[in-house]
């Protein structure tokens, strides 16, 4: 039998949370809808708070994460308390690195205008990568993207995750959310999966039941670390104007370091195996920022990853079209 998490701060919202989560030790509060007078970009930092909504950029020592959030926050939103199932066979996780040439010094980091940083290579990831300027920690991430449709060729099952991120380079902790493209097929029928989901590695995957996202449709997605220990997701269907927040405590002695934020095509692993890419085509992420302190990195001094596969062939190749959008093109299966 499931639990009932924490109710938010007035006593009147309570989320389900799957036995297999409350067993390892995480605890999760999902937040309604706020009144229908309520104007996010007219509240004060305390009426946002009390609402847990994430908190207003100042304009001038943060500008480009406020032209962000004002974007976002202009837009109609229905807010739902979200519904979770806890899939521990699918898991999805840190980066494993098979060419590691990303991370700059900190001379060159603080020099974010003339760094060159090389690309890397990984065996499941493929996107983008930020790491924080010296003696800061990266405390939120946010980016959307355009869910692609999943294709296939070839019978068998394919599988590619759509999704911000903060940690999971070179540590073994990362926090994760975003969407899933999966496509199984055989000779007399083909089925497709596409769902929003969250991890806190390594739990295994969390799936948002009632939150419903088809091809095609624009997905915002921020992620707030609250403390080194808990933090804040955010999601909204930018092409249905539903949106859910929670937050979420994992088991003690599981944190953030908040060293790298990134924006990320995975194949995630089945059943302790490496699942084969699904056909994504492409899929654009935009708006793409990792913030600190009175400041944000967006990809100016990013860092490229592809993913590969057998013998080091290219699965999926992405590019920097400018400072805020990333495109990510699928190339092989496996």
């Amino acid at each position: 039998m499931a639990k009932k998490a924490d109710s938010d701060a007035a006593g009147r919202v309570s989320v389900t949370v799957p036995d297999s989560l409350t067993s390892k030790g995480f605890r999760i509060r999902a937040f309604g809808p706020p009144p229908e007078d309520f104007d996010p970009r007219e509240a004060t930092a305390r009426q946002l708070a009390a609402h847990h909504m994430p908190r207003r950029p100042d304009a001038k020592k943060e500008a480009a994460a406020r032209a962000a959030w004002d974007r976002a926050f202009a837009r109609p939103t229905r807010w739902i308390v979200p519904e979770f199932r806890h899939y521990e066979d699918i898991t999805h996780g840190p980066a494993r690195v098979v060419t590691d040439l990303a991370r700059p010094s900190r001379a060159k980091k603080a020099a974010v205008a003339k760094a060159q940083v090389a690309n890397a290579t990984s065996g499941n990831w493929s996107g983008a990568i930020s790491f924080p300027p010296a003696g800061k920690t990266y405390r939120w991430v946010a980016g959307q993207w355009t869910v692609p449709s999943p294709n296939t060729a070839s019978d068998g099952a394919y599988y590619a995750s759509e999704w911000v991120g903060i940690d999971g380079w070179n540590s073994s902790d990362v926090l994760q959310a975003g969407t899933e493209t999966a496509i199984t097929r055989t000779w007399f029928f083909t089925v497709t999966d596409v769902y929003t989901w969250w991890e806190w590695w390594p739990a295994g995957e969390v799936r948002i039941t009632n939150l419903p996202v088809v091809p095609g449709d624009g997905m915002y997605c921020l992620i707030c670390a609250d403390t080194t220990s808990s933090a804040t997701v955010y999601f909204r269907n930018e092409s249905t104007g539903v949106a859910t927040r929670f937050a979420i405590t994992p088991p003690s002695g599981k944190t953030l370091q908040g060293n790298v934020a990134e924006w990320i095509v995975e194949r995630p692993t089945i059943n302790g195996h490496t699942a084969s890419l699904t056909d994504y085509n492409l899929c654009y992420f935009d708006e793409c920022l990792a913030g600190y302190s009175f400041g944000a990195d967006d990809l100016t001094s990013a860092t490229l990853v592809t993913m590969t596969g057998g013998g080091g062939a290219e699965l999926s190749v992405p590019t920097k079209e400018n400072n805020h959008v990333l495109k990510a093109v699928w190339r092989k299966s496996s």
